[in-house]
């Protein structure tokens, strides 16, 4: 079987009568460090169904007493022979099927016979005749299908991607199986994708030795039999390791073996009545869940719809891609990007499976597994059942709760699907720092556990992974793979924190001071001070208190974002980045973490800005920063709105102005009237073209203004106008359109009066 050859030991497993499929085995590798380069990780998924060739014949040994093996290079050989670039977040197919995908010759096939890919193409060609036509046709045509495949391919571009390795090491392996062979027995059957087994028998008679790959540089590899679904097999949920639409390969598989069973004749039938099965359950799904009405006359147009592609198609029952066509053109109704996602959605899903695997007893659970498992049930968490649960967690004065959440934000990190933080406090992120519980809902699913050991590449325990995997993260941010930012150093300093690593944020510490000192941005810096302070004050949740560092670190950091803040000339975006970030240090400077910093520094860069920022928006929230502390009087406050709002500044500077001002003083809208007199009177000035203008600005000027302040405020520019109520704020009984046909039809009366030179009438 095709197959690296260590998976021999697990076909046991895959043939034992409790094996439930679909199954994966997963396999990884890990190279050791090498000088400045760091470990990398290698890993690949080896599917199995029902219909997987080689399981069929696992399973036919097994039922005759035959020995079977695997016979390909293993998982690190064929790593160590992989020119591409190892990545940690993905795993790789196995069964690579890139040369037939590749093929342009394939691909030219594929649109002469009016197929969308390689997948329709191959099931034209060798699923759908296969039953209806001899062994003898079937083979023939299989086997030019993958000997022109392999033409395009020259022998170097074989060799560099490991294809001639691997192949020699199969035909080693099939001539050891001949030698082996006691007097009389019969062949050896080699089960191997048809792109190898074109050349395999010329391999095996001309006696190819086998290759010799250097794994040295291999730290660690292992592979573990893992529960799989029918939904992750599904290549259109973006999985390299699977098959496109499982369920509809599945279904077919499970009809040809009870019809072989029952001794009936096999033929078109089976594909036919496959496409009327789930045509059935398609319409079953979106009448009861979604409430599409679909009559059975539309169930028998789409089904007559999809025979008559089929026949046009020149096949002789129908395929998937014709079950989807006749689903499109007959249930839905309206435009296919609106209407027409729920139909799809629900058809590629049925098409796909949900079905999830299970490993038969005694199979051989992961050290990572096992670990976890433990460490769950010490701090028990319920993993015994997929039920859903919550979990409320008080950090502050729980100890073997700070465990539980650290136990919970690993397995996170890793990319495992067991639990969500639906609420408590983000340290990183400094949000519900008023919060003294954590919230988690957690179940532990067939998931889970396959998430877990995939993450064995990682390390044998639970804290070895997350802290290898945190170590990538950190090393990513290090060689520059990720924007050197010091707001993303300092969020990985908390991390390590929040995950319980307190011995791997030394080396968190000294890259954010390198990170700090080489960060241009003003935005990014006051971010990492922000988050600084956040870790300080949060140091006994976090368990932090040893990091005497962080004070100084904390200065360090401030004063280089005051000193970057002196050069801020424009503003990123729409600018809101830059006054949020002058609003985290102005937080941090009433804080109890900052405390012992120069506020007078801040305060300089204010009054610089406010003056010298070539942005009026920018000017505006510097001056609200400062009134809000005191340090601009009403008076001056006056000044400078008079300046913007009554001066010789365009409308849009005038209400950018207003919006940076509002934006860090909202209060100054209601607790100065004069404001809204000088912008009442600005507003009366502009006509309509100036006022939509500046529309977009104004709202987004009040846009964070809460229910109730929007009507104090809107109370106050009444009673400018001598309206003491404000009237009916609400009308259910006129929509947006109706309303803006009436102000169009009004204004065509005002320009038709003025034009008969009744304006006078508009003045009474």
């Amino acid at each position: 079987m095709e197959g690296p050859r260590s998976f021999t030991r697990l076909v046991p497993q895959l043939t034992h009568a409790q094996a439930r499929m679909p199954l994966a085995v997963y396999g990884y590798c890990v190279f050791k460090a090498q000088g400045e380069r760091p470990a990398r990780r290698y890993a690949a998924y080896y599917p199995f169904c029902d219909h997987s060739p080689e399981l069929v014949a696992l399973r036919h040994a097994a039922t005759h007493g035959l020995p079977a093996r695997f016979i390909d290079l293993d998982v690190a050989e064929q790593a160590s022979l992989d020119p591409q670039e190892h990545d940690d977040e993905l795993a790789r197919s196995g069964p690579d099927e890139r040369h037939l995908q590749r093929s342009q010759y394939l691909a030219h096939l594929a649109r002469q016979l009016g197929c969308r890919d390689h997948e329709e193409l191959w099931e034209h060609l060798f699923e759908a005749p296969a039953l209806t036509r001899g062994t003898t046709a079937h083979m023939a045509d299989l086997v030019a299908y993958c000997q022109l495949s392999r033409s395009e391919h020259t022998e170097d571009e074989l060799r560099a991607d490991g294809t001639l390795a691997r192949e020699a090491e199969m035909a080693a392996a099939v001539r050891e199986a001949l030698a082996e062979r006691s007097p009389g027995a019969g062949p050896v059957l080699a089960v191997v994708g048809g792109f190898h087994a074109v050349v395999l028998p010329a391999l095996v008679a001309a006696g190819t030795k086998r290759p010799t790959v250097q794994t040295a540089a291999i730290g660690d590899q292992a592979s573990a039999l893992i529960r799989y679904g029918l939904d992750r097999l599904d290549r259109l949920n973006g999985y390299g390791a699977g098959m496109t639409s499982p369920a509809w390969h599945q279904g077919l598989w499970e009809r040809m073996l009870q019809r072989d069973k029952a001794g009936v004749t096999l033929g078109a039938r089976l594909r036919q009545e496959q496409t009327l099965a789930l045509l059935f359950d398609i319409a079953a799904e979106l009448r009861e869940k979604h409430r599409l009405p679909l009559p059975m006359p539309t169930l028998a147009a789409a089904y007559e719809q999809a025979l008559r592609l089929a026949a046009l198609r020149g096949r002789d029952a129908p395929l998937r891609e014709d079950l989807l066509d006749a689903v499109t053109s007959c249930f839905v109704k309206g435009e296919l990007d609106a209407e027409g996602m729920l139909v799809l959605a629900v058809t590629r899903r049925r098409l796909a499976g949900q079905a999830v695997g299970q490993v038969p007893p005694g199979t051989d659970r992961p050290p990572l597994l096992r670990d976890f498992e433990a460490r769950a049930r010490r701090q028990r968490l319920k993993i015994d059942d997929p039920k859903p649960r919550r979990l409320v967690l008080d950090l502050y004065r729980r100890p073997d709760h700070r465990l539980t959440s650290r136990l919970l934000h690993g397995v996170t990190l890793l990319g495992v699907p067991l639990a969500t933080r639906v609420s408590g406090p983000d340290f990183a992120n400094g949000l519900g720092l008023g919060k003294l519980q954590e919230q988690w809902e957690y179940s532990f699913s067939a998931s889970t556990e396959a998430a877990l050991i995939e993450a064995s590449v990682y390390g044998t325990t639970l804290p070895l992974a997350v802290a290898q995997r945190f170590e990538a993260r950190l090393q990513r941010l290090v060689d520059g793979d990720e924007p050197r930012h010091a707001g993303a150093a300092a969020a990985l300093l908390v991390q390590a924190c929040v995950l319980g690593l307190h011995d791997h944020v030394r080396r968190v510490m000294a890259t954010l001071v390198q990170v700090v000192a080489e960060d241009a941005a003003f935005e990014s810096v006051a971010t990492a001070c922000s988050v600084l302070g956040l870790l300080w004050e949060s140091r006994e949740p976090l368990e932090a208190r040893a990091l005497t560092e962080v004070p100084a670190l904390l200065a360090s950091s401030y004063q280089r974002a005051l000193f970057l803040g002196r050069s801020l000339q424009g503003a990123a975006g729409d600018g809101s980045g830059l006054i949020e970030a002058l609003s985290r240090l102005r937080e941090l400077l009433i804080s109890a973490a900052g405390q012992a910093l120069d506020a007078g520094l801040f305060w300089d860069l204010l009054d610089h800005l406010q003056a010298r920022h070539d942005l009026a928006l920018i000017r505006g929230a510097a001056a609200g920063l400062r009134h809000g502390a005191g340090r601009l009087d009403e008076a001056g406050l006056q000044t400078v709105l008079a300046g913007h709002l009554q001066g010789g500044v365009t409308p849009v500077e005038a209400v950018a102005f207003l919006r940076g001002l509002l934006s860090t003083a909202r209060e100054a809208a209601w607790q100065q009237p004069r404001l809204l007199d000088t912008l009442d009177a600005r507003l009366r000035e502009w006509d309509e073209a100036a006022f939509v203008a500046v529309l977009p600005e104004l709202r987004l000027a009040f846009a964070e203004m809460t229910p109730k302040e929007t009507d104090r405020i809107a109370q106050a520019v009444a009673g400018l106008h001598g309206q003491g109520d404000l009237g009916r704020l609400v009308r259910h009984d006129l929509d947006a359109a109706e309303v803006q046909a009436h102000v169009a039809r009004s204004a065509q009366l005002l320009a038709r009066l003025r034009a008969d030179g009744l304006s006078g009438w508009l003045q009474s």
